[in-house]
């Protein structure tokens, strides 16, 4: 054969090649998929605005939610492993790890911050009669968990207030049936959060009076502190780091597209939850676009509000709550 000859063989087989690889191209890298626990609130938000804006999909990964009524009740889903990753107030994490459950914040998620970013809210409904946290006494108020953050602030205000836990009824309620209960009258006061704060307040059923804001009773002394969080078993994240950097990545591209468009941040609220744009609309950005590492100084202060109102009978090195991961 000759040079020619075996050139133009070569080249047809060349041909035939590209071509094949055109009609069946390599397949896609696969995504890993994150089994996310969580609880309706607007927490929400960021994690759907990553998987519109392809942010997940940019970091390899897809989110399958499952939707709890409580922190506890995410914790157990990631200490069962029916989730891989869990979204809660700390203080369920933080409880967990002191009964010695095997799971790690390693994405703080939010803070409180004095005065303008308060994220948990005490209010009592004019048919209750309650004006003030002393007016509580004898009076029904419900939270959402039993050792949740709602829990904490009710028995943290109350205790600066001088009022014992004992003096009133605690009862536990989902966020979203709140509302009802207060328009109902089957309870007096209810600790929430938004969107389910923002309806609350603009019922003309309820009329509420607002008794206090955020968690701890010495926010303004504190200044800031982690209040709610990402978290996993702490094998999970031995062995998945990659991953978890990625979503820590992907959500914070989300917070940081949101807070540069709020319109659309409150258009995603009235979607998800179903408010009137005006009630949306007046919603506070939750969103943190500084950083989102776990670091134990900021676990500190609901560690110490949880031993002072009895809900954890000591304290726990903060560092044993945190599993740091940088993005």
């Amino acid at each position: 054969m000759t040079p020619l000859a075996r050139l133009v063989r070569f080249a047809a087989a060349l041909a035939v090649l590209i071509a094949l690889a055109a009609a069946h191209p390599p397949p896609a890298a696969a995504q890993q998929t994150l089994r996310l626990a969580y609880l309706r609130a607007l927490t929400i938000i960021p994690v759907l605005d990553a998987e519109q804006m392809g942010y997940l999909k940019k970091e390899g990964l897809k989110v399958e939610l499952i939707t709890l009524n409580n922190g506890p009740a995410v914790v157990s889903a990631v200490v069962g492993g029916s989730a891989d990753i869990g979204w809660a107030a700390t203080l369920p994490a933080i409880s967990a790890i002191a009964q010695h459950q095997p799971i790690r914040a390693f994405l703080t998620n939010d803070f409180q911050r004095w005065p303008d970013q308060m994220g948990t809210y005490m209010v009592a409904s004019a048919r209750s009669g309650v004006k003030t946290l002393a007016g509580l006494k004898g009076k029904t108020i419900a939270n959402n968990a039993t050792n949740g953050g709602c829990d904490l602030m009710i028995r943290d205000q109350i205790r600066a207030a001088g009022i014992p836990a004992t003096a009133m009824k605690m009862v536990v309620l989902p966020f979203p049936q709140m509302k009802a209960a207060l328009e109902l009258g089957t309870v007096d006061a209810v600790c929430t959060i938004d969107p389910f704060y923002a309806a609350i307040m603009h019922s003309p059923q309820i009329k509420p009076t607002l008794l206090a804001e955020g968690m701890v009773a010495n926010l303004k002394q504190l200044g800031s502190f982690a209040v709610d969080c990402y978290f996993a078993r702490a094998d999970w994240l031995d062995k998945n780091k990659a991953p978890a950097a990625a979503f820590m990545r992907a959500l914070m591209a989300a917070d940081k597209d949101l807070a540069a468009h709020p319109q659309k941040y409150h258009q995603m609220i009235v979607k998800e939850f179903g408010l009137p744009v005006a009630l949306a609309n007046a919603i506070p950005l939750a969103l943190n676009t500084t950083s989102m590492v776990a670091e134990a100084k900021d676990y500190k202060p609901p560690i110490d509000a949880l031993v002072r109102t009895g809900l954890m009978a000591k304290p726990i090195p903060p560092e044993d709550v945190v599993f740091t991961i940088k993005p």
